[in-house]
Parts: C-alpha cells; sequence; structure tokens
C-alpha cells in the first residue's frame, strides 16, 4: 500500500518532469521566434518574457498544487475526484447505465467470436438458478449493481468437450488499489467459472473446490469486460482437475489458474448446472 509520504513524492517527481518539460518546450519556443518570420508574426523580447513567466506561473503553480493535494488526500481519496459517479438506485440514469454496459458487453469481441462456434450453447450468467439462490450469492447477489456486475454475464458451454467460455463486465468498484480489479475477486470469478467447466463430466453436475492456485500476470483494470475460458484437464466421475485464464478484450493474459473440485461423500448438494 502507498503511504502519504511516498505519494507526496510521486507527485512531486511528476511535477519536477513537467517543469522539465516546459522548459524544453519554452526552448523550442524561443528557437522558433528567433528565425527569420513572416512579417504578420512579432517576436519581440517583451512578448518572449511575457510568454517564459507564463509558463513558469502555471509550472510552479502545478507544482504547489500536487504537493498540496498529496499531503491532504490519501492515494485512495485523491481516485475519488476522477471515479465516475453512479446513478441513483431506480433512476432513469440507472437504466441508461446498465444499457450501457449491456451494449458493451454484447458488442465485445469474445462475445462475438463464441456466437460463431457451433459446439457451444449461450445462456446468461445466474438467470436459470432458482431467485432466492441467486440473490444470496457472492457474485451473483452480493456484487451484483452499477460500478459492480450491473448486467449478468454470459456464458457459453460445450458438454462435449468439457470446456466453457465466461464473458462479464466489471465494473470501477470491484478494484482493489483504485482502478485495479481486486486480486480476491479475479480469484472468487476464476473459482466460479472454473466450476462451470468442473461440473460438466461430475455425478450430479455439482461439486465443491478442493484446490485453487491463481498466478496473476497482470494487472486488470476496472471497468471493462473480462473473459474467463475454462476446460478440464482430467476427470473421474467424482473429480475433476481444471485449468482457466483471464483474458482482456485485446485477449492479453490478465491470470490463470488450476483448480481441484470433488464431489462430496456425505453430503447432497444442489446441481450447479445453471450456475
Amino acid at each position: 500500500m502507498i503511504d502519504r509520504l511516498a505519494m507526496r513524492s510521486i507527485i512531486r517527481s511528476s511535477a519536477a518532469r513537467s517543469v522539465s518539460k516546459l522548459a524544453v518546450f519554452r526552448r523550442d519556443t524561443k528557437r522558433l521566434f528567433s528565425v527569420s518570420a513572416p512579417s504578420n508574426i512579432s517576436a519581440t523580447p517583451a512578448r518572449r518574457s511575457v510568454f517564459e513567466l507564463s509558463t513558469l506561473v502555471v509550472a510552479a503553480t502545478s507544482a504547489v498544487a500536487g504537493a498540496a493535494l498529496a499531503y491532504r488526500y490519501s492515494p485512495f481519496e485523491l481516485s475519488a475526484f476522477f471515479l465516475p459517479r453512479l446513478p441513483a438506485p431506480g433512476s432513469a440514469e440507472e437504466v441508461k447505465f446498465i444499457q450501457k454496459v449491456e451494449d458493451e458487453l454484447q458488442s465485445s469481441a469474445m462475445v462475438g467470436k463464441m456466437r460463431k462456434e457451433n459446439d457451444y450453447v449461450e445462456r446468461r450468467m445466474w438467470m436459470d438458478i432458482p431467485e432466492t439462490y441467486r440473490d444470496s450469492g457472492f457474485l451473483s447477489g452480493t456484487l451484483k449493481g452499477p460500478g459492480k456486475f450491473a448486467v449478468p454475464g454470459i456464458v457459453f458451454v460445450n458438454e462435449k468437450e468439457n470446456k466453457v467460455v465466461s464473458v462479464i463486465h466489471c465494473g470501477w468498484q470491484l478494484s482493489g488499489f483504485p482502478g485495479i480489479v481486486h486480486g480476491g475477486l479475479i480469484a472468487s470469478l476464476l473459482d466460479e467459472c472454473l466450476a462451470r467447466a468442473a461440473i460438466l463430466p461430475l455425478t450430479g453436475r455439482t461439486a465443491v473446490t478442493a484446490n485453487l492456485t491463481v498466478n496473476y500476470r497482470s494487472p486488470t483494470m476496472a471497468n471493462q469486460v473480462l473473459s474467463v475460458e475454462t476446460y478440464v484437464t482430467e476427470n473421474t466421475d467424482k473429480k475433476a482437475l481444471v485449468a482457466g485464464v483471464v483474458r482482456n478484450s485485446s485477449g492479453k493474459k490478465l491470470a490463470e489458474a488450476t483448480a481441484v473440485f470433488v464431489v462430496p461423500k456425505k453430503y447432497k448438494l444442489q446441481s450447479l448446472a445453471n450456475m
């Protein structure tokens, strides 16, 4: 976690770089005015002096303002100035917000690609399970809403090969460090998506997580559509080994995981087939 002193140091360094860039810009501008110019351009010493003074004032003001903000606010408080405001619950703005996220999900490259795959069956995430179970779920209920999971994801299932591709939009309120999706959320998302593939060959289409290993490959920026590709690597009728990878809309690998799912011996669980 970046503390306040570190944040002040970062902003001061940024301000120093800005001053340096302004100095280079001022130098290049002076060279421009020093060469022979058309008669309609005036390059008097007085005008150059005013320009130099104004750039110095802007640089100094920026440096002082940055240092003051770093002293007064924490990094998380500063980030609040740049995050969009959430619409009021039940308002027309909320309807528009949700529709915008839905449009972004539907038009994503991965959704378009998967709809061309004949071996995959499409359905909406969480919508075919009982409402009480859906509302009590961590991802489907607790984290439901604008700024989080504004709309259910889209799932593509290939039962022939025990493969599943889940596509979902992650909002900015799912962040750990501002603007970056929390690592714990990525792990939870992988756990659920891996389970969708794991249950395909198992008795009763249900299982629990026995082991989950996640490797984070790159920061996952919030407020974007993510795809989670999962598949079974080995299985019996009571146990499945699965693997998966999280990618952004450009196909960049953000995280990958392996997991072991088992069918409990002493407990009868509800089927997860429509999760």
